[in-house]
């Protein structure tokens, strides 16, 4: 037999053996772990940590404060405490793992409570300084590389979309952040044993890591494609899993499409039963990444002579109290919490979906006018996006020295004009004549800064205006004379405006209240929706099913920015997101038009219930 299969048939082998050696006690932790997690530690995480922030001055942490937050000794205390809670439930599952898999290692049989004792005891010692850092491993460099020994509570944690954008936007930065991912995935496989170091020998967070990357060394590549190999053979079995439950669900939606009670019942009767299998997949998937990196561990640790010791470190010491029938009953009993809980979250969140812009699909705005297709901000772009049919217009407008406003993202135009100039100390006069569109494009040299009344009467009753109030501390009436404009032509009811500052959107509703306003951010966090605006305008990292949920039981609407690949416009679209601000109108209405096409329709019900119930 081939060396290399004979090889790989011999780990496969040993890391299933240990995953049934304690295979009940190792399903009745994940179980109780997984409902404790779900049903208190990171709910009411969270809750402690929005009442200490609220308590602080800090209801909801938005882009406007975010920065002010992390200056705040006592906030940055409240964040570093949140962060060792997390950081400790997520440590607890490996420490307890990593325990549960060395007894089975070495063929002994364990109980619950003895295992739990000692995983507590052993993540516990991560509130020390000398172990802190293993905090950034967990909870930033495992998660960001979507390394496979992530937890599932952690596994959501990703760069905001901006950010990335920024990044992708400059060569520089993007060759630093490749080379910044590759480090960062290249630490994440060589500390990996670092774990076991912790665990079962009590090394520090420095002499551990030093230890994993001695025990890597020579083994990367076979390390990396054992892994890869394990994780697609999990995916084609959950794919082939899929492919038949989805069968089921498309002829049965089929039958269900002019039902909506129909679909209702059915979306939360055949999801219970998904979230339920799913689930214990989970459960069971969660851990067979460790056990793989457990196996790797003995074998690479025997092959270099390095010392591990047989000695028990679980000690049964009293009879087993819990029979099999029971560890069965109560890893059944939390499973079907888990599912419970999951299924009617998502249960409710498809009633409110389906009753509001399930059906039509969100409302779409052309970022800064068809920027994809025209220069920024000009009258090229707002007729390009009146053509391409979007619902809004999304521009940015600033105050020249002179009193007028005038649309522009940036308030220094030497990007779009070639002068080094600011709008804010130059009179309309200097900069009415100035090439904008060149650019872009040498066809539309003849662009120029447009005014907002010209903008205003190239929309009219043509397009929506979504009026970015761009405040520098320099003008004199940006705000008065935005709405006098508006209320001169009557625009009221056909734009909003919206700001990043949010004394800029108070002095609009002193102005005029009727004018509906929309708070923009970058980071939205807590309890944001009490912000008494009309419109939460949210980069779309940081829009969630509960923010969405949220916004609307308090009767706002949600814009999420800036959506440009299909994979977000349907993500933003399924949690319910009321506009889509986007730079490819033509492309985001397609994917939405098809979304919600009648036949399309049962087929997006059905990703609901896989992609959301499942992963």
């Amino acid at each position: 037999m081939d060396k290399n299969k004979s090889g790989l048939l011999s780990i496969t082998r040993e890391t299933l053996s240990l995953l049934k050696f304690n295979f009940r006690i190792l399903i009745f932790f994940e179980a109780i772990y997984t409902m404790v997690g779900s049903m208190v530690v990171y709910p009411g995480g969270f809750f402690l940590f929005n009442s200490v922030m609220s308590f602080l001055g800090y209801p909801y942490l938005s882009g406007a404060n975010f920065t002010q937050a992390l200056t705040n000794p006592l906030c940055l205390l409240t964040f570093l405490f949140l962060a060792i809670i997390f950081g400790f439930f997520a440590l607890l599952e490996l420490t307890t793992l990593i325990l549960l898999f060395n007894e089975s290692h070495f063929r002994r049989k364990i109980q619950l409570l003895p295992l739990l004792k000692e995983g507590f005891k052993r993540a516990i010692t991560i509130v020390r300084p000398k172990n802190l850092l293993f905090l950034v491993f967990i909870l930033v460099i495992i998660p960001l590389t979507e390394f496979s020994l992530s937890s599932n509570f952690i596994s959501s944690i990703s760069i905001p979309g901006f950010i990335m954008s920024y990044i992708s936007e400059n060569t520089f930065y993007s060759l630093g952040f490749t080379v910044l991912s590759l480090i960062l995935f290249l630490l994440a496989v060589y500390w990996i044993f670092s774990f076991h170091f912790f665990t079962l020998n009590g090394l520090s967070f420095f002499a551990a890591v030093k230890k994993s990357f001695v025990l890597m060394k020579g083994h990367f590549w076979r390390f990396i494609l054992y892994i890869l190999f394990w994780n697609m053979l999990i995916l084609v079995s959950l794919l082939l899993v899929v492919i038949i439950l989805e069968l089921i669900t498309f002829f049965s939606l089929e039958q269900l499409d002019n039902h909506p009670l129909g679909l209702s019942i059915f979306v939360g009767t055949f999801g219970f039963f998904v979230s339920g299998l799913f689930t214990f997949f989970q459960l069971i998937v969660s851990s067979m990444n460790l056990s793989i990196v457990s196996n790797f561990y003995y074998a690479y640790s025997q092959s270099s002579h390095a010392f591990v010791s047989a000695d028990p470190l679980i000690k049964n010491n009293r009879p087993a109290r819990l029979t099999k029938k029971t560890i069965l009953t109560i890893s059944i009993t939390a499973v079907l919490l888990i599912v419970i809980l999951n299924s009617a979250i998502i249960f409710n969140s498809f009633n409110d979906i389906f009753n509001d812009r399930f059906l039509t699909g969100p409302l779409i705005s052309a970022h800064r006018g068809a920027s994809n297709l025209a220069p920024e901000n000009t009258l090229a772009a707002l007729q390009k996006a009146i053509d391409e049919g979007a619902d809004y217009a999304e521009i940015d407008v600033a105050q020249t020295k002179d009193g007028i406003i005038v649309v522009s993202h940036d308030n220094n135009i030497k990007r779009i004009s070639g002068q080094d100039l600011n709008i804010w100390s130059s009179n309309y006069a200097d900069i009415n004549g100035l090439d904008i569109g060149s650019w872009f494009d040498p066809q539309f040299q003849n662009e120029r800064i447009p005014t907002l009344e010209e903008a205003i009467l190239l929309c009219q009753d043509r397009i929506r205006l979504n009026i970015e109030l761009k405040p520098t501390g320099h003008e004199s009436s940006l705000v008065e004379s935005t709405v006098a404009i508006i209320n001169d032509h009557q625009f009221q009811d056909q734009c909003i405006l919206a700001s990043l500052d949010y004394p800029t959107l108070e002095k609009v509703g002193a102005v005029d209240s009727q004018i509906k306003r929309a708070y923009i951010t970058a980071v939205a966090i807590g309890n944001i929706q009490t912000l008494p605006v009309d419109a939460l305008s949210v980069e779309a990292t940081f829009v969630t099913p509960d923010l969405v949920s949220n916004a609307h039981r308090a009767d706002k609407e949600v814009y999420a920015w800036t959506v440009d690949s299909e994979e977000l416009t349907t993500k933003m679209a399924k949690m319910g997101v009321d506009n889509l601000i986007t730079d490819d109108v033509a492309q985001t209405q397609a994917i939405i038009d098809e979304m919600t096409k009648p036949r399309e329709m049962i087929e997006r019900i059905n990703n609901f219930i896989f992609e959301d119930l499942v992963f």
